[in-house]
């Protein structure tokens, strides 16, 4: 009973990390969207984990961008999701390590 309520703790302790480290991200100036006209809007960054492929590739360009920003946070955050999905044998790491690999070769 103890190993379990001590998971169960473990658990929680690391996705309360993860969700604080996701939604306080260091500011910077949003991505303009696609269209150049003044009146288009400017998307904004969200950081969730991403349930296919495109939301993937959406979530690398984001954080290509971001990266150029702040460089050692977008480490952090790679590096905590990724050990969140391995200890909690969560589906997509593999997925991690292919696209963002690209990304952080280039640092």
């Amino acid at each position: 009973m103890r190993s379990i309520v001590g998971l169960v703790g473990v658990l929680a302790a690391a996705t309360c990390y993860l969700y604080l480290l996701s939604t306080h991200l260091p500011a910077v100036s949003p991505i303009p969207s696609d269209n150049t006209d003044e009146d288009s809007e400017v998307k904004e960054y969200r950081l969730k984990f991403p349930s296919d492929l495109d939301e993937l590739r959406e979530l690398a360009e984001t954080l290509k961008f971001y990266k150029r920003e702040h460089p050692n946070y977008v480490l952090l955050l790679f590096c905590s999701a990724y050990l969140y999905k391995q200890s909690f044998a969560i589906p997509g790491s593999s997925f991690l390590v292919s696209r963002e690999s690209r990304s952080f070769s280039e640092v």
